[in-house]
């Protein structure tokens, strides 16, 4: 099952994308969609069970830009595409880098051809989107995408999340049942690199690095770098950077 937000002022567009959206879908995935016609509506819905989102940029009261900024600032992982007439990027939401731009006035040709690519990285994503592990001896699943760094543990490895989410597990740790070695197979497509012996980070939250240093900041923590790891994490940060910028680049062409 995924679920796809819609959230536009303009009903009668939202009936055409979900016309769009089935006809690429070819009943390849069960689809549920959830419909919004303001972005404060949106933020108040349970976003993080969203695997997709369309976003028109000019709305009413919250516009589109200001509400991917809250979005970013909620923690949201999924796949977002914003929707407008006339393309306007804001410097906030460049930062956020949507995966797509869709124009309005497009043919619906291309339109097609811009959900097909869509509806395939939000299958992508679903793939490598959560893993399963332990709180207070209880099973749940955690989002990868939320997922800062990772520890040793004996029995197994120690999930750290983002600040926002941890704070629904201050009491104990969240554990999962694998070592390292077999983190390192199932997220190999996940973006996560050893920078240290003791654990292993999610390069989506590096920041404020100096290379002079052994040291990086992750989601406002300060964390250690290994001299003997350091060449290799600084290399994967490096191809990390260029992807994310190449689909930002690509994002940008495609709507123009």
């Amino acid at each position: 099952m995924f679920k796809i937000a819609l959230c536009d002022d303009d009903n009668v567009y939202i009936k055409e994308l979900e016309e769009i959206i089935l006809e690429c879908n070819d009943k390849q995935f069960e689809i549920e969609f959830y419909e919004f016609d303001s972005g404060e509506k949106l933020l108040q819905s349970k976003i993080d069970d969203m695997d997709l989102i369309f976003l028109d940029i000019q709305m009413k009261g919250m516009n589109g830009n200001e509400t991917a900024v809250q979005l970013n600032k909620k923690g949201y992982q999924g796949v977002l595409v914003q929707c407008s007439g006339i393309f306007m990027p804001t410097p906030e939401t460049i930062k956020i880098s949507p995966y797509r731009y869709l124009l309005k006035q497009d043919e619906r040709e291309k339109t097609v051809l811009e959900v097909t690519e869509i509806i395939t990285q939000m299958a992508k994503s679903k793939l490598c989107y959560e893993i399963q592990g332990s709180y207070l001896r209880e099973k749940r699943y955690f989002r990868i995408a939320d997922i800062v760094y990772i520890t040793h543990h004996p029995k197994g490895s120690v999930l750290h999340l983002q600040r926002e989410k941890a704070k629904k597990y201050q009491d104990g740790k969240i554990i999962v049942p694998y070592d390292f070695g077999h983190l390192s197979e199932l997220l190999k497509t996940a973006d996560f690199s050893i920078p240290h012996n003791s654990y292993m980070v999610n390069l989506r939250y590096v920041s404020d690095f100096e290379p002079k240093t052994e040291f990086f900041v992750a989601d406002g923590k300060s964390l250690p770098m290994s001299r003997g790891k350091k060449e290799a994490f600084l290399n994967d940060l490096a191809r990390y950077t260029r992807k994310k910028y190449k689909e930002k680049l690509n994002g940008l062409r495609n709507s123009i």
